[in-house]
């Protein structure tokens, strides 16, 4: 296993489906300053989401652990490159950092499971609707020493399971996000999803109030992407409680905060936008 942190560590604010990794001194000995600098600075970054100067930090750190011929910094730099590609929406980018990521580690007698490596793997597939490829990935990483790898792990597996029609495997990540309580936002936010995703079809009232509270969960912890996939859940629990209204104005929301992360996200008609730039004279 690579790294001397946990790499769930990072990347809260992207959130996974993203998950990222430890950012400088412990993933290489000591002794090189610009190295430990580089990804210090893209960890921070990472944080801010200025993800394209998280990218070329991560890059350059990266370059310095080849300089160094060192395996656990050259994985480390190569996962958080990873992520941040991921989170900026460019999963083939991530497939592909991952990809010679391992074939370097291999070069230098680092081969075997890498559980953060596998996770950003999985969600990267997941994304490209591969999820075929995804669900044992996903599904190993959920036996990681590092909780916050196994938590993020079945979640994954609970979202990939649902999109298959896969109850059992989805009752299953239900019961592995099984917490003693009190629980982190984040962990408590996993739960209610996917407990959600379980009780769509019997209870579609109680499932629409835990999508609006891991919505509401996600928002605090300024993960939108999650926020916004929750809240579509919680607009199809609506409907299929018979409450029309309440699911349209809950697609909205989602459709609205998606657009507004993402310029290649549809623009979403009819939304009531004071934000947006006003049309020039004809």
């Amino acid at each position: 296993m690579m790294g001397g942190c946990g790499r769930a560590a990072l990347l809260l604010a992207l959130a996974m489906p993203v998950l990222a990794g430890c950012g400088g001194g412990k993933a290489a000995p000591a002794g090189d300053a610009v190295l430990d600098q580089a990804m210090d600075v893209g960890h921070q970054s990472a944080g801010l989401e200025r993800l394209t100067v998280a990218e070329a930090q991560y890059r350059l750190a990266g370059t310095r652990a080849l300089a160094r011929d060192d395996a656990g910094a050259i994985g480390d730099a190569g996962y958080n490159l990873a992520v941040v590609q991921l989170a900026q929406g460019r999963p083939a980018d991530a497939l592909s950092t991952i990809a010679a990521t391992r074939a370097a580690l291999a070069v230098r007698g680092r081969q075997g499971a890498d559980a953060g490596l596998d996770l950003t793997q999985a969600a990267a597939l997941h994304r490209l609707s591969r999820d075929d490829e995804a669900a044992p990935l996903a599904a190993g990483a959920t036996a990681s020493p590092d909780p916050a790898i196994a938590e993020q792990a079945s979640l994954l597996t609970g979202l990939i399971a649902d999109a298959r029609g896969d109850r059992a495997t989805l009752a299953q990540a239900v019961a592995h996000l099984a917490h003693p309580h009190p629980v982190p936002a984040k962990w408590q936010a996993d739960e209610d999803e996917l407990q959600a995703r379980l009780r769509l079809a019997q209870d579609p009232v109680v499932a629409r109030e835990l999508a609006v509270h891991a919505a509401d969960l996600r928002r605090q912890l300024v993960d939108y992407r999650g926020m916004a996939r929750a809240l579509t859940l919680a607009a199809r629990a609506a409907g299929q409680a018979g409450d029309s209204g309440g699911a349209a104005a809950l697609s909205l929301q989602a459709a609205q905060s998606q657009h507004a992360q993402s310029a290649s996200a549809p623009v979403v008609a009819g939304a009531p936008d004071p934000f947006a730039e006003p049309a020039p004279p004809i």
